[in-house]
């Protein structure tokens, strides 16, 4: 605000040589002004009269006799206040301020040049000043309220995810502290989403974002949920406050993982990731921050390593355990001494009623550690170590020399890493004749993300394995990748569905009905079909009644131990 935008008086100024009678007349003709303005030769302010000492002047005993002859100069107090009509209010509101005579009195306007141009009175003074003060307020607030919305933005940023617009880690971890501060019941969860690394491997992270996207808006979307994070990569976290009630918090952390799991429908068409929970309950299974966190993390690793789902927090089975340095220690001799077994998951067929072969899996009995590893904690050490492919012919050959006279087969998983070898379908041979097993018997597990990044060094050999008569089996089929390219260009004679679709059929009308199109695929190009996660009569009855060729999972048999004669159990013994 300037003070050329205030209003000015433009009225005429006297001169020094100006009489008395001239002031006098000037305040007649001029009865709003306040001050009169004297001015030199070149219309510069010298000095100026004010309205109010020369009203006093004049009512003073024999004011007007005492001063009628005297000249302005003589009239006129030197001390004039002037301002630039460019001038700035702000800039002069130290000289206005608390200055009483300028706000009876007013004060002299110059041009750019410092000539007169008028004069403003004390009112219109205190009302510029009203104003500024005013714009000044205003000011004030908005800066205020900016830099209160900056300070929030800044606080958002710096405690959300910029990819998800969720929490980070480091609020999540500071909301739960002061949850536990509260002393309330509630619980945390842990989510690791399965299968997310292929699916980026695939499509690219573009794609692997927009699902991290969904699965944040799906958590957020939840009214119990009150603090949902992504705590990095594809790792999510939330908290349940109302948590009192075990069943009912059970039930909503299955009814969470329903929708994590449900089709996510992204630019390359519609993919699916799974997903392993784990949770605990504050004041029932932990009392302090990283306990509760720690367990919660616990919980989701041990049911990541079972295949996905939910579980909580079980002090028997989480609570002890060693790290994964102490695990890559012991692994290497372990490997080399024969430590670890397999253990063999029955197949069943569904039209004839029983076994028809067995899956080999890795277990670790009797590992010397506080606790023996889980396969989800030493397979992925032993990829990382490059001890796969050794582990899986020691295992290899323990299980096909165990191979009795029956028709069981004998299903074995292989690792990606394992595909970049020229000597694999050699040296499986060499082990198939050792033992005189025919290769028809044997049938070798891959997952579509085997393929991944270099499908034509995998196609190479895998085909003379096929050549030998070993049967392969597309496993995890349906877990979000486009898989029937692979179908027609590899003979496989068998489709291994994931688990998933059985276990999230009740909370999703797509799994059930992408279960029974999978099924239905398999009868129509002659493929083996075989459902995983079986685990109750109804997810046996449900998968006959579709057709399917083959069940496995848990209320099938679980993974069990070589009879003490060497051979395959005819039925499950746990292991």
């Amino acid at each position: 605000m300037r003070f050329e935008s205030a209003s000015i008086m433009y009225t005429p100024a006297l001169q020094s040589f100006d009489r008395f009678g001239d002031i006098a007349d000037y305040f007649r003709q001029h009865t709003d002004v306040t001050l009169c303005a004297i001015v030199d030769a070149g219309m510069r302010p010298i000095g100026c009269v004010s309205a109010a000492e020369f009203k006093n002047l004049l009512a003073s005993p024999f004011g007007f006799s005492l001063h009628q002859k005297k000249l302005a100069d003589a009239l006129m107090q030197p001390g004039v206040i002037v301002v630039s009509m460019r001038e700035k209010v702000s800039e002069a509101l130290g000289q206005l301020h608390d200055n009483e005579a300028i706000l009876r009195d007013g004060l002299v306007v110059v041009d750019d040049a410092g000539r007169y141009v008028g004069t403003m009175s004390g009112l219109c003074v205190f009302r510029t000043m009203n104003a500024l003060h005013a714009d000044m307020l205003a000011s004030l607030k908005r800066e205020v309220a900016e830099r209160k919305e900056a300070e929030g933005k800044i606080k958002r940023l710096a405690d959300s995810d910029p990819l998800t617009d969720i929490l980070n880690r480091r609020a999540f971890v500071r909301e739960v502290n002061q949850h536990i501060l509260d002393r309330l019941p509630f619980a945390c969860a842990f989510i690791d989403l399965d299968r997310f690394k292929q699916l980026n491997d695939r499509y690219g992270h573009a794609v692997g974002d927009e699902v991290l996207r969904v699965v944040a808006r799906r958590l957020t979307r939840h009214p119990e949920i009150s603090d949902a994070a992504r705590l990095g990569g594809d790792e999510f976290a939330f908290v349940i406050r109302q948590a009192s009630d075990a069943s009912t918090l059970a039930d909503f952390i299955e009814s969470v993982h329903a929708d994590l799991t449900d089709g996510i429908d992204t630019s390359v068409g519609r993919v699916f990731v799974g997903a392993s929970i784990g949770y605990s309950v504050h004041l029932v299974d932990t009392n302090e921050s990283s306990a509760m966190l720690h367990a919660a993390d616990k919980a989701m690793l041990r049911v990541k390593s079972q295949g996905g789902g939910v579980s909580r927090f079980d002090p028997a089975l989480d609570a002890t355990g060693e790290d994964g340095h102490a695990i890559e220690l012991a692994l290497s001799a372990a490997i080399a001494t024969g430590r670890l077994q397999p253990a063999f998951q029955p197949i069943w067929d569904v039209r004839a009623s029983r076994i028809v072969g067995y899956e080999m899996l890795a277990r670790w009995p009797d590992s010397g550690l506080s606790s023996d590893p889980s396969p989800g904690q030493f397979i992925p050490i032993a990829e990382r170590l490059g001890l796969i492919d050794p582990l899986f012919w020691t295992l290899a050959d323990k299980a096909i020399s165990s191979l009795g006279k029956d028709d069981h087969f004998l299903a074995m998983n292989i690792s990606p890493s394992q595909l970049t070898s020229d000597h694999f379908a050699t040296r499986l041979e060499k082990l198939l004749n050792r033992y005189g097993v025919d290769p028809a018997r044997i049938e070798l597990e891959v997952t579509e993300h085997v393929f991944f990044g270099n499908l034509e060094r995998s196609l190479a050999v895998l085909k003379p394995v096929r050549q030998l008569g070993v049967s392969l089996a597309l496993d995890d089929f349906g877990t979000g990748y486009s898989s029937l390219s692979l179908i027609d260009q590899l003979p496989f004679s068998k489709i291994k569905i994931d688990q998933s679709f059985v276990r999230g059929r009740g909370q999703s009308f797509v799994r059930g009905k992408v279960l029974q199109a999978t099924i239905a695929l398999c009868r129509e190009v002659g493929i083996t079909s075989c459902t995983e996660g079986i685990e109750t009569a109804d997810d046996l009855a449900l998968v006959a009644d579709l057709g399917c060729d083959q069940a496995q999972g848990y209320f099938i048999g679980r993974p069990s131990w070589l009879r003490d004669g060497g051979q395959i159990p005819s039925r499950a013994l746990s292991a």
